[in-house]
């Protein structure tokens, strides 16, 4: 493999490990030993059929470098930062592409033009997101249906919520106990944006 390929994957299993809360879950969700992923993460080459269950959980494939990518569509991953709680993080500068595969974004109904890579910040919707985690939003699913996950601006702040609809507005909800509910009502509702659904996170939602 050429050089910096075997970091890449070792970035892939970092934000597996995160996508599932520890190296431990991890291996018992993709049947994979403990210890390789522990090998793997200091930066031991993995072989392709060792990993291979990982990179499948995280809806990834392991190709070799140079490797034609026609069967992929690459998604932009911005600068701003999706607060889980509240951050003023907005630029909008891309950070790089991550590449997925376009069978899985069609089954899904995602066009990756009007797809986004965020990252959270803020530990408010923990357990389900962490500090650190990649989130995919779908730019094309703004109509709120309640109960959903969504990117949301609310005055100037960009924030990662649950939506749930109430008798007089809306309530962002925090996945963190530790945090109350946000009501979205009134005058507030003007200030108040949806810029797309969460769909992926390492693992379906």
């Amino acid at each position: 493999m050429k050089q910096g390929y075997p970091e890449q994957l070792r970035h892939v299993l970092e934000e597996a490990v995160k996508a599932h809360g520890s190296i431990y879950r991890l291996a018992k969700e993709s049947g994979v030993s403990k210890v390789n992923i522990g090998r793997w993460l200091r930066g031991v080459s993995p072989r392709s059929a060792e990993i291979a269950p990982v990179l499948e959980l995280m809806g990834a494939e392991l190709r070799l470098p140079g490797e034609a990518l026609a069967e992929y569509d690459l998604v932009p991953r911005h600068a701003a930062k999706a607060g889980a709680g509240a951050s003023l993080e907005t630029s909008d500068a891309t950070e790089g592409f991550y590449a997925f595969r376009k069978d899985w974004l069609g089954q899904k109904n995602i066009h990756a033009g009007s797809a986004v890579l965020l990252t959270v910040t803020g530990d408010s919707m923990e357990p389900l997101f962490r500090e650190g985690d990649t989130l995919l939003v779908d730019k094309n699913d703004t109509e709120i249906v309640d109960g959903r996950i969504y990117v949301v601006t609310l005055g100037e702040e960009l924030r990662v919520k649950r939506v749930q609809k109430g008798v007089s507005g809306l309530i962002l909800h925090s996945e963190n106990p530790r945090y109350a509910d946000v009501p979205v009502c009134g005058p507030d509702l003007e200030a108040f944006r949806v810029h797309g659904r969460v769909r992926w996170v390492g693992k379906e939602l």
